[in-house]
């Protein structure tokens, strides 16, 4: 698996580093073409998701909706050279577990249902995303089950 720690395996990318620090441009090309933030608006963009984030965390009633919000504007950040969508799912699942859910969990099995909601929800439509996040719960949930019915 590739690291942010090390670019192109030429030189050291401390962990933390933003893609501001590195002078890095992301884009994905492909099935689905996005240009994701600038290299010199990163940092900035970072501190207005954190402050918004955490109003909302603290406000909104809805902790599905609240997730797939702060997934979105973290992963269109895109604030580091790897682990942006690692990154993005873990932050994203607090709104979640301060309501009892467990985090989000993404099988790759459904990583192109995953990527297609993620497009669905730039384009305003965040219900394919809850629809994810829902489905990788059932799916962990039943996953541990069955390991607890393998120990007992």
């Amino acid at each position: 698996m590739r690291t942010c720690r090390f670019s192109n395996q030429q030189h050291y990318i401390a962990a933390g580093k933003t893609r501001t620090e590195t002078r890095t441009t992301a884009i994905i090309s492909g099935m689905y073409n996005v240009q994701f933030c600038p290299f010199s608006d990163v940092d900035g963009e970072l501190e207005v998701i954190c402050k918004l984030s955490r109003q909302w965390i603290k406000s909104w009633r809805n902790p599905f909706g609240t997730a797939s919000w702060i997934h979105l504007i973290l992963a269109g950040c895109h604030p580091f050279e790897d682990g942006n969508g690692r990154m993005a799912r873990l932050i994203a699942s607090i709104p979640l577990i301060k309501n009892g859910y467990p985090p989000i969990s993404l099988a790759m099995a459904r990583r192109t249902d995953y990527y297609a909601a993620i497009n669905k929800a730039h384009k305003g439509d965040h219900s394919a995303f809850v629809q994810g996040m829902l489905l990788g719960m059932q799916e962990t949930i039943s996953s541990v089950r069955s390991l607890l019915s393998t120990v007992s």
